[in-house]
């Protein structure tokens, strides 16, 4: 989990806009963060267990359906 900290760290390290920027005066940057941190966190074990059934599925395709069948929550 980011500390409050690094957030704010990063958050300042954004310092110049990008042409497309995307701007908003009240967000809560940490929650933000924590919610990015999050859906972040989801998607990667979500293509870390579809890597995983892809290795078993050439070693086994029973085990590999089974697995399947236990996706990431």
């Amino acid at each position: 989990m980011l500390s409050e900290e690094t957030i704010k760290q990063v958050f300042f390290y954004c310092d110049h806009k990008e042409p497309n920027a995307l701007l908003a005066d009240e967000v809560d940057i940490v929650q933000f963060a924590h919610r990015i941190e999050q859906m972040v966190a989801v998607e990667y074990a979500r293509k870390e267990h579809a890597r995983c059934v892809e290795i078993v599925s050439q070693l086994n395709r029973e085990v590999a359906k089974a697995l399947d069948t236990q996706r990431p929550k």
